[in-house]
């Protein structure tokens, strides 16, 4: 009889510490490849959504404002920024026909908006003043939590795990809840987004725009403004058109939201000065140094700059800026005003992005991007 043998428990250790080394070194290799199948699906999103804007434009002669807010010309720019007042369809409502989304399109209605003509002649936070806007029809806002798979970058594992739904008052935001979140925002210049409503061009003076005695600002899209591809006296080129932006990891937290048309929900327009400089940037964690300017007192944490890349000025009351974030290593992907994407890396400085995000500055951008 011959007797076999079994594995020793030297060889079977040998065998397990083989298959975790293959294991460990399998894992890295299939996660990078699932990045860059992510990264390839967001630079189609975009490509996507560059050709619906240009679409739009050829039905229009111009493209889609960044938000509708029709009272902002008769009071306080300010109220552009204000979410308890009834703010309308933003650019990615206007172009879902563009993105295959028309029966959504024909859902939202957004020709429907405002229903009157809203022109308070008194303080927006007065009685009088709100009450002048309470017929304003905002019935396209039931699309709000309609997932659309094409605003969404599959990098980003937040956006479609949270609704925003922060229906507190006191934050000065939306009283219904459940909207969709979304990655991409068109860009709104370098500067505040009521400094740029209505198309306007807002010189900048600050650090690193204090040259020539200031530099421009100026919008693609804005608040009720949307420009002419003649009008990107830079170079369509030169000019980004969208950018990326990452989800909020609370629901509290109103960015990366499709059809909110306030900054970092749906617009990016920042790099003035210290407080929103370039893409993914660290700051936040000292509560008053991040980019994104809103009221973000009930999720805002000490790390949530240098720990999750998405900070905000604690102290903050209005969302008046949003930076471009991604959950992509190393920058964020952005589309240009002719339709080519790019990669644009987190070491860009200051003045290049924000010459990239203006359509008429009249200056060149360094190429360190």
């Amino acid at each position: 009889m011959k007797h076999r043998h079994g594995f020793t428990l030297i060889e079977l250790l040998v065998v397990i510490a083989i298959i975790a080394i293959l294991i460990a070194l399998l894992v890295p290799a299939v996660q990078k490849v699932r990045e860059a199948a992510a990264r390839t699906q967001c630079v189609n999103n975009l490509k996507q959504i560059g050709l619906a804007l240009h679409s739009y434009h050829d039905a229009t002669k111009r493209f889609p404002p960044a938000s509708q807010v029709p009272y902002a010309n008769t009071f306080n720019l300010d109220s552009i920024l204000d979410w308890r007042l009834p703010f309308g369809p933003n650019w990615a409502v206007f172009i879902l026909p563009y993105v295959e989304q028309g029966p959504l399109f024909t859902q939202a209605n957004p020709s429907s908006y405002p229903g009157i003509n809203p022109v308070p002649s008194v303080d927006k936070y007065s009685a009088g003043g709100l009450a002048t806007l309470s017929g304003v029809n905002t019935s396209w806002q039931n699309i709000r939590g309609v997932s659309v798979s094409v605003y969404l970058c599959p990098s980003d594992s937040g956006n479609n795990q949270t609704l925003y739904n922060d229906t507190t008052s006191a934050n000065g935001h939306p009283a219904n809840a459940g909207w969709a979140r979304g990655n991409y925002g068109v860009v709104c210049g370098f500067n505040d987004y009521d400094h740029m409503a209505w198309g306007n061009s807002y010189k900048t003076t600050n650090a690193p725009f204090d040259i020539n005695g200031g530099v421009f600002s100026s919008p693609m899209m804005a608040a009720n403004y949307g420009c002419k591809m003649t009008e990107v006296s830079d170079g369509t080129s030169n000019t980004i058109m969208v950018a990326e932006l990452r989800a909020g990891i609370s629901p509290l937290d109103p960015r990366g939201v499709w059809a909110l048309g306030f900054p970092s929900s749906s617009i990016v327009n920042a790099g003035r000065d210290a407080h929103n400089p370039t893409p993914n940037n660290p700051l936040g964690d000292a509560s008053g140094d991040g980019d994104e300017i809103q009221t973000c007192n009930s999720f805002w944490f000490a790390g949530i700059g240098s720990q999750q890349g998405m900070g905000c000025q604690k102290g903050g009351t209005i969302m008046t800026s949003g930076m471009s974030r991604s959950r992509h290593t190393g920058g964020v992907n952005c589309c240009f005003a002719d339709g080519h994407v790019v990669f644009v890396q987190n070491s860009v400085s200051q003045l290049t992005w924000g010459l990239l995000c203006s359509k008429a500055d009249g200056l060149t951008p360094g190429n360190d991007y």
